[in-house]
């Protein structure tokens, strides 16, 4: 399918509701209308692509990890976090809020687990825990697996989620144990430190997602680990080459530059 070309069809959907997660991260509800239901069904660990105003009077485009489980019944939820020179993320924490609409594309990304029953070993760096919280609500609802979340930040303050991973690993003590890493108390965690934790589950299914190095960390220590190719699973964002919401946009441009990939190497 390569250098295709489709027309790929955007939607204006309504905001709900905009909640603070920390000082800098917030999570976006979307209500999707009942006529495009169909369009939005999505996996857990999937994102979504939005269309920003930009300074150019022309739309530029961003990829968002839904933090929702498709199973909740309710609306959308991207979460996003602040970054110093991400003019998306700055324009949607400082103009938008509930009235307002996003044009948005339907969710895609290969992120997903292949079977919720599967033992899962998910690690996330700071934002990274976004599609990360979207797996581990779904599998712990519709799975019976084990589920190991490894959450690094830079302290306490920075951490999203802390709430709920906190009440969800309180509703299922046999099935979720969630670690968090803190580098304001532990520093940066080492390659040889996340190879030692990583170890003592070397027969789960293995997603990570966060800042480039932790991630280069988490994939050196899994294959040193010899955890198998197959169960290896990375989310990578590329900036997108061209406008996916205007005409002419490829098809292999759209799932190789911003899908989950894992490229980690081998």
């Amino acid at each position: 399918m390569s250098g295709q070309i489709v027309e790929i069809d955007s939607y204006l959907l309504p905001v709900v509701e905009v909640v603070e997660e920390t000082h800098d991260a917030l999570t976006v509800a979307l209500e999707v209308p009942a006529e495009f239901a169909a369009e939005f069904d999505y996996r857990p660990g999937q994102f979504l692509t939005i269309a920003v105003p930009s300074d150019t009077h022309e739309l530029a485009a961003r990829c968002y990890s839904l933090s929702s489980s498709p199973h909740d019944g309710g609306p959308l939820r991207v979460t996003i976090k602040r970054t110093a020179e991400g003019y998306a993320s700055n324009w949607i924490a400082d103009n938008l809020k509930p009235g307002h609409s996003l044009r948005v594309l339907p969710p895609a990304g290969i992120f997903t687990p292949k079977d919720l029953d599967d033992d899962l070993l998910l690690f996330a760096g700071g934002s990274g825990v976004t599609p990360i919280m979207s797996i581990t609500r779904t599998a712990l609802a519709h799975g019976s697996g084990r589920i190991v979340v490894f959450y690094a930040n830079r302290d306490e303050k920075s951490v999203i989620f802390a709430r709920e991973f906190a009440e969800l690993a309180a509703m299922h003590p046999d099935r979720l144990l969630v670690v968090h890493w803190l580098e304001s108390v532990q520093g940066l965690p080492t390659q040889d430190q996340l190879k030692a934790f990583a170890a003592q589950f070397s027969s789960y299914d293995a997603f990570c997602c966060g800042p480039g190095p932790f991630m280069k960390s988490v994939s050196l220590a899994l294959r040193e680990l010899e955890f198998p190719r197959e169960r290896r699973h990375q989310e990578k964002f590329v900036s997108l080459a061209g406008n996916p919401f205007g005409d002419g946009f490829s098809v292999d441009t759209v799932e190789y530059e911003v899908g989950a990939s894992d490229a980690d190497g081998a």
